[in-house]
């Protein structure tokens, strides 16, 4: 049974496609030497220092100018991982297949 939040599944994957579009706009073979392809612990890296700075804004600010910057790197965090899942391999959780 699927619980009920403050948005739904296609409004959160929605927003991850946004911000897909605008990594692939910025990071591609005309923008950068690695033609945004990444190794599966670069990627990491990268995930690991947007988390860092998310944690730095929240635990500096207020809650109402950190969460939405917060939940802004969120979304780059989320789409990140999907650009690296795209890049490395998709597996599926075993017994959740779709």
């Amino acid at each position: 049974m699927r619980r009920t939040f403050k948005y739904t599944t296609q409004e959160a994957f929605t927003a991850i496609l946004s911000e897909r579009d605008y990594q692939d706009s910025r990071w591609n073979p005309e923008t950068t030497q690695s033609e945004g392809l990444h190794t599966p612990e670069e990627w990491f890296m990268y995930i690991e220092d947007y988390v860092n700075e998310a944690k730095h804004i929240l635990s500096r600010e207020s809650c109402q100018s950190a969460n939405p910057k917060a939940q802004e790197i969120m979304r780059k965090v989320a789409g990140m991982a999907v650009c690296a899942m795209e890049q490395n391999g998709c597996p599926q959780r075993k017994g959740f297949e779709r």
